[in-house]
């Protein structure tokens, strides 16, 4: 497996994670993503975050995320 191999999986991984997180809050469980994303770097902690909310907007009931209208 290469570079490239690695990187797709480690997205994919932290995508699962993003949605999971999100199905999480909105069933009403305590998610703190600032201890989530706490020693991320900087890159990685915006887009982790920017995903996070992109799959809480659309597990919503009605879920639409806006930026994707």
């Amino acid at each position: 497996m290469d570079k490239d191999d690695d990187d797709i999986y480690a997205l994919r991984n932290f995508e699962f994670l993003a949605i999971t997180f999100a199905q999480m809050t909105v069933q009403g469980r305590m998610v703190d993503i600032d201890a989530v994303t706490g020693n991320m770097d900087e890159r990685h902690r915006k887009w982790f975050t920017e995903r996070y909310h992109h799959w809480l907007a659309l597990s919503r009931p009605g879920g639409r995320d806006e930026h994707t209208d």
